[in-house]
């Protein structure tokens, strides 16, 4: 089940593989993807499976209304998606993209949910100081939580 302590631990984690990686590797989505798979098997158990980037696993590719979409957390059932769980780590740049965050999560959401019945849930993590970088400086790792 969910645990305060253990999202927080996750998430640091994750902060950490970005700041090692940087912005464009999924490192930084490891921690955090395994902590809602672990999440997500406290909740549905053994009988499902779970996709997500891990170290043994890959997100699902699930057919949308409009075009297929990778999920990043995917619980199946059979082969058959269950429930879907999309991330969203945001760790720079949040006040030049924010519309697109919305736009984007909007239109995953109402691809995959216009499919039937399938639900399909948003999550989205922001720092509490989000940076904003300028593409003509130079940007260094000495990054804060």
């Amino acid at each position: 089940m969910y645990n305060e302590r253990e999202f927080i631990r996750a998430v640091k984690q994750s902060f950490e593989m970005y700041k090692i990686h940087g912005a464009r590797s999924t490192a930084k989505l490891k921690p955090i993807h395994k902590y809602f798979a672990d999440v997500l098997y406290s909740i549905w158990g053994k009988g499902f499976d779970y996709h997500y980037i891990g170290v043994d696993s890959k997100e699902m590719t699930v057919s949308g209304k409009y075009y297929p979409k990778d999920i990043d957390i995917t619980v199946t059932h059979k082969g058959i998606a269950v429930f879907c769980l999309g991330i969203k780590f945001v760790t720079s740049n949040y006040k030049q993209n924010s519309n697109n965050y919305f736009e984007n999560m909007m239109g995953e959401t109402a691809n995959i949910q216009a499919t039937g019945n399938l639900p399909y849930a948003q999550l989205i993590i922001l720092r509490h100081k989000t940076p904003y970088y300028l593409k003509n400086k130079q940007r260094t790792l000495k990054l804060t939580a």
